[in-house]
């Protein structure tokens, strides 16, 4: 068996109310009962059992079958999901071990693969997803999980401020981690992917998102960690790893998974390494076997006192058994560290291939590079603005994501202001992204931690920056329905507004309406099209 994919995890409860061993047991069962298309008996798992599961996508039956070991203050129980293969190709094993020991309790997922034993016969590269489970135990709102302390739930960390970069620095060099995926998300599809990554590789990586001044302050404290420009980087635990870079062709992909898969392929063989035994099953079974032999070794003594033959052969059968079972589990163990042992001289043979490789591509960039090549990677994020369609809710978000990172989170967008602009059918689109920008570099500078006092704020917007700005409407403050809004638990004032087009027919007068938020310096645009009245 050639295991693929390897994730351990830390349960810890909400709530100390909580058992955090029977509430995941209960979340496994019902990742059972779901891949059964049947209800299950939780008592079920009390000792060992077989279940018949739906066919797979392909046709092919599945099995599920557990075995239960332990003793006294350990215990585990281990779940195996067998898919078959309809036309004798591997079959993928996905094992599931959960385990109470002295350290607390503990959720081991693996993916394996038993390939036909014909020999020269390579089997193809393995697609790998996270195992449904995952998902179930992260939705499970009584337990959390980690690794070595670090929460594990399917989401991203936003870094933007320069006290979250600091933390991040301080996190990328501590090798106690996992390793860490820096994207740049200056678009909608690359925010995609790594939403999908975080949620689709859970305990293999944890994924980060930078604005386009979060990644050059990053660059700044830690030269050649920083994404490439609307790209990502992919931090090993070992900060002094050679870093993996991913362009942005491949991070703002039209198929979001895109990024997830490849990630995948680097992550999983790693993690199989790096992971080691199952050790809860392993402790757990050696628990249950001394407790046997414990047993047998005193109804043996017992036996001899009484003089009782035949509950003697019987004592010293249950011994030998005891025995035997311990034998068969340390020559397991010797197996699979043969096995391991073997993927470890595997993976190190690889290495000068991959030295020289690297090697080379590095020579072949010294020769096609160019003086002033560096400075050109430093695009300006103004530079190429994505286009605004009329009635296009996604062009505007897509703007809206690039304005924002441009101008470090000093402008931010509702999801009323791509509603918005999806519904008013505004027939000078161009016209409202170029106003847009202009907005956006106002915020930029209003909050640009200067001393400054704006008396009159719409004519320094109008002188400076060439922008019809209206801080005051007799209608709209009147009227607390279309004035007020919401966003991230406050009440803003969306009176302010961008004169885009005036004095024209109804259909053509186009309008921006933002906030002031100079507590958290910034704008909170939260209308995009024609008037509101």
């Amino acid at each position: 068996m050639q295991v693929l994919y390897v994730v351990e995890f830390e349960v810890r409860p909400r709530d100390d109310s909580v058992d955090p061993y029977a509430v995941t047991l209960a979340s496994i069962v019902s990742w059972l009962a779901l891949a059964a298309g049947q209800s299950v008996d939780q008592s079920a798992m009390d000792s060992s059992g077989r279940l018949d599961l739906r066919p797979n996508r392909s046709g092919a039956p599945r099995t599920a079958v557990w075995d239960v070991a332990g003793a006294e203050d350990s215990k585990a129980i281990r779940v195996e999901v067998r898919d078959e293969s309809r036309e004798s190709g591997p079959v993928f094993v996905t094992r599931l071990t959960l385990g109470q020991l002295d350290s607390g309790t503990t959720v081991r997922v693996s993916m394996a693969r038993e390939s036909s034993p014909t020999w020269l016969s390579p089997a193809p590269p393995a697609d790998l997803r996270q195992p449904g489970v995952i998902r179930s135990l992260l939705e499970d709102d009584q337990i959390v999980l980690s690794i070595v302390g670090q929460l594990q739930d399917g989401r991203y960390l936003q870094v933007r401020t320069d006290a979250e970069v600091a933390t991040l620095v301080d996190a990328i060099r501590k090798p106690s981690r996992l390793p860490i995926l820096l994207v740049h998300t200056r678009t909608l599809p690359a925010l995609a992917a790594a939403r999908t990554a975080a949620a689709k590789l859970v305990g293999l990586v944890r994924v980060v998102t930078l604005d386009y001044r979060a990644s050059r302050a990053l660059d700044a404290d830690l030269p050649g960690y920083a994404p490439p420009l609307a790209g990502a980087r992919l931090v090993w635990s070992d900060p002094s790893a050679p870093t993996v870079s991913f362009d942005e062709s491949q991070v703002s992909s039209a198929d979001s998974d895109t990024l997830r898969a490849q990630l995948m392929r680097l992550l999983a063989p790693v993690s199989v390494l790096a992971r080691g035994l199952d050790r809860a099953y392993r402790e757990a079974r050696r628990a249950e076997i001394a407790h046997q032999d414990r047993d047998a070794r005193a109804r043996t003594e017992h036996a001899l006192a009484e003089g009782d033959a035949s509950a003697q052969i019987e004592a010293l059968r249950d011994e030998l058994a005891a025995a035997r079972a311990g034998a068969d589990d340390w020559q397991q163990l010797a197996a699979e560290e043969e096995q391991r042992a073997d993927r470890f001289q595997m993976e190190a043979g690889k290495v000068p291939a991959l030295e020289a490789k690297i090697e080379q591509l590095t020579i072949a960039l010294r020769a096609v590079s160019m003086p002033g090549d560096a400075e050109a990677t430093e695009e300006d994020p103004w530079a190429v603005l994505p286009g605004l369609v009329t009635g296009d809710a996604s062009s505007a978000e897509n703007l809206f994501l690039h304005l924002a990172d441009a101008a470090a989170g000093r402008i931010v967008f509702t999801d009323r202001a791509a509603s918005s602009w999806k519904k008013s059918k505004y027939p000078f689109p161009d016209e409202m992204a170029e106003c847009l920008t202009k907005l956006a570099r106002v915020a930029v500078a209003l909050y640009d931690g200067s001393d400054r006092n704006y008396p009159h704020l719409d004519t320094w917007i109008r002188d400076e920056f060439d922008l019809k700005v209206a801080l005051q409407d007799d209608k709209i403050e009147k009227t607390s329905k279309i004035r007020y809004f919401d966003y991230e638990g406050a009440t803003h004032d969306r009176t302010p507004h961008v004169k885009v087009r005036d004095y024209a027919p109804p259909s053509q007068v186009g309008r921006i309406h933002f906030a002031l938020d100079p507590e958290n310096r910034r704008l909170i645009v939260d209308h995009v099209g024609l008037k509101l009245y």
